[in-house]
Parts: C-alpha cells; structure tokens; sequence
C-alpha cells in the first residue's frame, strides 16, 4: 500500500518536471555516469531503454560505443521473466507489450556475464532499496545474485527528488550499489 502511494506520489512529480530542468539535468547526470565508467574495468554492461520519466541513455551509449563494452538491454518474456539481450548497432529495437524499446538479438548473457548493471527507478528507500512500476521483473531476474561468485555492480541513474527519507524496501527489492543525480553520487555500500 505505502509502495502504491509512493508510485503515484512520484510518476505525478516526473510528470510535472520542466523541460528546462530535465535537458540539462539528464546531461549532467549521463556525464557523470560516463565519469563512474572511467573508473571501472567493463566488458559487458545493462542499459535500459527509457520510458517515461526514466534518464536517456543516449550520451552513455554514444560513449560506450568507442570502447570495446558489450551493451544489453532488457527483454520482457512470459511468466514475468527478463533475459538479458545484446544490443548492437544493428539490433532492432521492437517494442514489448509496456510500450518499451527491446533488442531483437537473440544472444543473450547471464547475469553472472554482466559487470555492470544500470537499472532505472521510480524512487529508492534511504537504505538503497529499489522502487519500479510493481511489476518485480527485475526483482526476480536479480533474486540469486549475492549467491554468484562475482556479483555485478548495480547502479541507478535518475533524479534527486527520487531519492526518499522512508524505508519501505523489502528483502526482495534490488538493493544499488550506487545512485547517480543531477547533484550527488550516493553511495549504499
């Protein structure tokens, strides 16, 4: 029920964003992410294809695209389940049944393959707990990964309003690493 207000609190103030403050927010916040990725060692990466108010990519895979970095993207499939679809330049991108961009790329990677997992947010508790749209999928794609021997780093992208004081995390919610805004790198570490 919190988790329900708190969606709806949220999708209504992504809603009412300026597009004076959403251009060079999301700039700000891209820049900062292709900083973080300096600093990593990355063979293959998570995007996701933005929907919504969710922060484009499109500075991050323009960057990634001069180096030799793997990019997937997530494919919707039945029973609630994600796999995990290379993209290239030479995917097509169709449209799942939300209306989000996937990859047609029939390889796909495991989650123990991927170093870096960028997943978008509605908001995230001040423990670092994930908030999405309640569907769970990346819930359930991530539920092993502290048992792999090589966990992914998992990083939100988004604004700093979505950040909220509240705990409403559950043990099944995807915990990050670290979120990047406009004005800070959060660390939950």
């Amino acid at each position: 029920m919190v988790k329900n207000k708190l969606r709806k609190s949220l999708l209504k103030q992504g809603l009412a964003l300026s597009e004076d403050f959403i251009k060079p927010s999301s700039t700000d916040i891209q820049n900062k992410f292709i900083e973080f990725l300096d600093s990593q060692t990355i063979k293959n990466i998570l995007l996701y294809c933005p929907f919504k108010q969710e922060i484009k990519l499109d500075q991050v895979i323009k960057n990634i695209n001069k180096r030799s970095i793997k990019i997937y993207l997530p494919k919707v499939l039945p029973q609630k389940k994600l796999s995990f679809n290379l993209y290239t330049s030479e995917s097509d991108l169709i449209k799942n049944k939300y209306g989000i961009l996937e990859s047609n790329n029939l390889h796909c990677a495991q989650v123990h393959e991927i170093d870096l997992l960028v997943i978008p947010f509605l908001g995230v508790d001040r423990h670092g707990r994930r908030l999405g749209y309640g569907g769970g999928y990346y819930d359930r794609a991530l539920e092993n990964i502290q048992t792999l021997k090589s966990v992914p780093l998992i990083v939100g992208i988004g604004y700093e309003y979505q950040l909220l004081k509240e705990i409403f995390g559950e043990n099944h919610d995807i915990k990050y690493d670290l979120v990047i805004t406009e004005s800070n790198i959060h660390s939950y570490v």
